[in-house]
């Protein structure tokens, strides 16, 4: 008779992988060292995972938040084209309810400074709201090319060239700041808001931020760089 799992060792477990993944990568990571961190005997993952590519998919569940189907365990290996297509599948699902896209074809409103400021705190908090997964597949990509080619090759373009399209629109309708070049203001958007919204946790020697500050004052300098001096309040 099979031994009765323990509660809360497949969400320690979880957390565990995710975090180990996205410190170490994949190849530098073992089944052994995520059971250590737990503090369980290496043969006792396998009671949840059949794998180390099954415990990968565990780890970006827990960055999604989300669990296993009931019954699921232990979890099966899935092929490299199945974890790809779970990875785009939530993330497009975000990307979906993002309004960049539609606002790239709209003309501009009366008030577009509370439009870009909008659009500008939209990303932050989807950035902010996805940094276990996107830390999670920056750090595994150079070990898992597919991984990489989906994050860096089509998901990221697509939120830059939604960003492009946006500034692209407003500064031709003379309702934002001419630029030197919109790709490059479009990467100085994102960049900026990924830095403040994520990249800084894990800064070896933070400085200090309240969170609300730090997306406060990135939306309001940004705005105020790209908003005519006559829309800036």
């Amino acid at each position: 008779m099979a031994r009765p799992r323990p509660p809360g060792r497949l969400d320690a477990l979880a957390r565990a992988a995710l975090e180990l993944f996205s410190e170490r990568g994949y190849r530098r990571t073992q089944i052994a060292d995520v059971a250590k961190r737990v503090g369980v005997s290496p043969g006792s993952i396998y009671a949840y995972v059949s794998s180390k590519e099954a415990l990968l998919e565990l780890a970006l569940l827990c960055a999604f938040g989300a669990e296993p189907r009931a019954g699921a365990l232990p979890l099966r290996t899935p092929s490299r084209s199945t974890l790809v297509r779970q990875v785009r599948a939530r993330l497009q699902r975000q990307l979906k309810r993002a309004r960049m896209g539609a606002l790239a074809r709209r003309t501009a409103p009366d008030d577009v400074g509370a439009e870009l400021r909008a659009v500008l705190g939209e990303l932050y908090d989807g950035l902010a709201e996805n940094a276990a997964v996107i830390r999670l597949l920056e750090r595994v990509a150079p070990d898992r090319p597919e991984l990489g080619a989906l994050y860096f090759g089509r998901l990221r373009v697509d939120v830059i060239e939604r960003v492009r399209a946006y500034l692209a629109r407003r500064i031709g309708e003379g309702r934002l700041r001419p630029v030197p070049d919109v790709p490059i203001a479009a990467r100085l958007v994102i960049e900026t808001t990924a830095w403040f919204a994520w990249h800084r946790l894990g800064d070896p020697f933070p400085q200090p931020m309240d969170a609300a500050l730090a997306r406060e004052t990135v939306v309001e300098v940004l705005a105020r760089g790209l908003l005519p001096g006559g829309n800036v309040p």
